[in-house]
């Protein structure tokens, strides 16, 4: 192991008692995985211990650990009664910390919020700026200000990045959002949909230009979330088709599922024709067509009468699926004119 360049005076001891060592000197790592551990108490006592812990003199007889916490857990829980490690020089807290940042940077041995609390630790704590302590570690502003800005998602934002399920580079942009709820949401939709990080730029500066977001009171649909919902639901069909067993599917299900797919059809036709204002013709239903019924029902693809606008708009009215068979029509053409006909009245 090559020490970092702060560190001088180093005065090697063969083996430190491991119940002369105390951790609250330095604490950086917030979790500690228990099976990792035991490999390396494991690796350890076979290979011997290839890397040496960092302490300073403590109190008394007690020495304080400041880098190599891992390596000085893995030994008390395999039962060892003492560690290899160098002795150095008494120093000031914010130097303890910043050795034991910049070694764990090297060795990649933090995730990024634990890197980010040590940050914030510094600043906080000593009082040092965001390019002191980018200088101290040897990182750009920007790596530490895009780990600082992670300290303000939410929880499920931090263990998505913690887990490497969601990319820092997302941080910064998912900041701009306003509240923890839509940071959460489009997180979510990075992941579900693999957005890029300039397709998630355009969905957030789309959501900030929304007016009076905050004060809405209604569940409004914008076409942003309809594009995101629909990107998700997309994602869930690519999955299906190679998931489904169609051995293991008996004929009523498959004609379950033809029967969804068909008003899904009919839903996404109707949505299609009123954003590009094309009237279409609504095919005849899944019932008709098990049925052999496949000519030209009652009413089906002529005008909508005064009687038929009545009778779907009857607080008395049957269910759709019901009035789609009395009328001829779909229950998605029978929601689509009754929305219609409400915006009118």
């Amino acid at each position: 192991m090559s020490l970092p360049k702060s560190i001088t005076s180093l005065v090697e001891m063969p083996r430190i008692p491991l119940d002369k060592i105390r951790e609250n000197a330095v604490s950086l790592r917030l979790d500690y995985d228990q099976d990792s551990l035991e490999e390396l108490g494991d690796s350890i006592r076979d290979k011997g211990q290839i890397q040496p812990v960092i302490v300073q003199p403590g109190d008394g007889d007690w020495f304080d650990l400041v880098i190599g916490s891992r390596r000085f857990r893995a030994a008390k829980l395999n039962g060892h009664q003492d560690i290899a490690g160098y002795i150095i020089d008494p120093r000031s807290p914010p130097e303890l910390l910043l050795m034991a940042l910049a070694e764990n940077l090297q060795r990649v041995d933090l995730n990024p919020f634990e890197e980010a609390q040590g940050f914030l630790r510094l600043m906080k704590e000593y009082g040092l700026t965001q390019k002191a302590v980018a200088d101290g570690v040897n990182k750009s502003d920007q790596y530490i200000k895009r780990r600082l800005q992670l300290l303000s998602m939410p929880e499920e934002v931090v263990s998505l990045v913690s887990d490497q399920r969601l990319g820092l580079q997302y941080i910064e942009t998912l900041a701009r959002l306003p509240s923890g709820d839509d940071q959460v949401r489009l997180a979510r939709s990075v992941i579900r949909n693999g957005l890029t990080l300039e397709e998630l730029r355009v969905l957030v500066v789309r959501e900030l230009n929304e007016p009076a977001r905050p004060t809405r009171t209604t569940r409004e649909l914008t076409p942003i979330k309809i594009t995101a919902r629909v990107g998700e639901f997309m994602s869930f069909l690519q999955k299906t088709h190679r998931r489904l067993n169609l051995r293991r599917v008996n004929a009523a299900e498959k004609q379950a599922v033809l029967k969804a797919l068909k008003e899904l059809e009919d839903e996404v036709r109707l949505l299609r024709a009123a954003i590009t204002g094309v009237e279409v013709s609504t095919p005849p239903s899944t019932a008709d067509v098990g049925s052999g019924n496949i000519g030209a029902p009652r009413n089906h693809g002529q005008e909508w009468t005064t009687r038929d606008i009545a009778r779907i708009n009857s607080p008395r009215r049957p269910s759709d699926e019901e009035l789609a068979v009395e009328l001829g029509r779909t229950p998605g053409a029978i929601r689509a004119m009754r929305a219609q006909t409400a915006e009118k009245a």
